[in-house]
This record gives structure tokens, sequence and C-alpha cells, in this order.
């Protein structure tokens, strides 16, 4: 085990460039070299190893980029869920409705009727149907969501939960943009060109747990935007993104999603 991580360690931070917390605070701690160091030395230090890995979002875009072919992004998140608590999924509530497709409700956007694709199921989740307890190791979350959604097709707006349904085997389509959409985000094997970073920083309950160092990278994003407008498939990104200033629309945006 410690083998996995002493290459990661011993790497001349070959990936900080594309790290997009470690380029937006600037944070040496924030590298993922920095972080994958911190496993190596926790029974010295166990009350600083999981603070020393919380400024990982898990975008995978080091996991991408390594040139060691490490799976940096997901050996992080599988170290904290090891020695932190496991994330519990909340219960999945009833789905609303016979019809075969289903929307995916996270907040109180009612936008079923807003597509122009008739009657639609729903099921409306207060934790993205239990993504992170899923990206944290949590064996309960896939089979669960299985069962619940047998024989249905679902239509989201978050890459999360497409995310996680994917893995579920349950099929999923987007709500698609007027255009196409010029913000890729992580969830899609986000870009890490020069006018974009791999993340906005809401990723995974990112936003919740280091606030300030996901609002640099929200800003981040924006400065490099200067002002151009953009599109984001992904409305909680998008949502994100324009509290931080940005000039972006995501799905709902326009359509008048709203209850």
């Amino acid at each position: 085990m410690n083998a996995d991580y002493a290459i990661c360690a011993l790497c001349p931070r070959l990936c900080r460039h594309v790290c997009p917390v470690s380029v937006a605070t600037g944070r040496e701690a924030a590298t993922p070299t920095a972080m994958m160091s911190i496993p190596l030395i926790a029974t010295q230090l166990p009350e600083l190893s999981l603070a020393g890995t919380s400024l990982c979002m898990g975008c995978g875009a080091c996991t991408r980029h390594c040139k060691n072919h490490q799976p940096v992004a997901e050996r992080l998140s599988a170290w904290r869920a090891e020695h932190g608590a496991l994330p519990v999924a909340q219960p999945l509530g009833p789905v609303e409705g016979p019809e075969a497709i289903v929307a995916i409700l996270t907040d109180d956007r009612d936008w079923r009727p807003e597509i122009g694709r008739g009657p639609l199921a729903a099921l409306r989740t207060t934790d993205f149907l239990g993504h992170e307890a899923w990206r944290a190791g949590n064996p309960d979350v896939l089979p669960s969501l299985s069962r619940h959604l047998a024989g249905r097709r679902v239509l989201c707006l978050h890459g999360d939960v497409a995310e996680l349904l994917v893995a579920a085997g349950v099929s999923v389509e987007w709500l698609e943009l007027p255009q196409k959409a010029s913000f890729l985000t992580c969830f899609e094997g986000a870009s890490t060109g020069p006018n974009q970073l791999a993340c906005c920083g809401r990723r995974e309950g990112f936003a919740k747990r280091e606030p300030a160092a996901a609002r640099d990278v929200a800003l981040r994003n924006v400065e490099m935007w200067e002002g151009v407008p953009h599109t984001c498939r992904d409305q909680g990104c998008a949502d994100w993104l324009r509290a931080a200033g940005a000039n972006i629309s995501g799905p709902l945006d326009g359509r008048g999603g709203a209850n």
C-alpha cells in the first residue's frame, strides 16, 4: 500500500499545473504530490491526516494527466473513506408517476413541464442520490439505485447524478442546451486548456468542506473567461459559477424551470 503512495510522493509535481485547487489557490499543500504524501506519515500524525487530503475534490484531472498512470484521485478518495466516517446515502424516495422516463430533482425547481417531452415521472433527492457516499466506497448505493430504477430511463441535468446512475447500469439522458456547452465539466472529462480549470469547485461536497478553496477555483475560471458568455450542461455548475460572477447559463436558464 505504501508503495502506491510513494510513487506520487517522490514525483516532482508533474501534475500540479492541471489540479484546479493547486492552480487557483497557489497552496503547496493542495498539490496532488503533497496530498499523496499524507498516507505515508499518517501513523505519526493521525490528527492531521484527513485534513491534509481534504483539498482534493476528486475531479480526476491529475489521474488523467499522470505520466506514471497512477489513480491519484481514486486513491485519495478511498483513503479518506477508510480513515474517516463513511458517508451514508439518504434513503431513496418514491418515484412519482408511472412514466418510463424519470426526472431527477435535486432542489425546489420542478422543471418537468419545461422540456417539451410530455409527462415525466420524478425522483427527488437531497444528496444527489448518494453520490458522495458512492465515491467514498459505500457498497450499498449502486445496487439500491439499480433496483429502485429498474426498467426506467433517467433524465437529469447534474453530472454527479449521471455519473452515479451510469455506474449503476441505469440508462441516462441529459437535458440538452440550445447550443453546445462551452464549459466542459469534470464529470465529462474536463478540459485542462488555457481557458478553463479542470473543475469549477463544487464537486463532491468540496464547496462545503473547503469553501475558501472552492471559491478560489470558481473565481479563477471566471477570471480566465474575461466576461465571455459560456454555457454548461450541468445546472449545478452553472449556478455555482454564476454566483462567482460568470456570464454562464445552464440547461434550465431561460426555460423558466422553477416551481
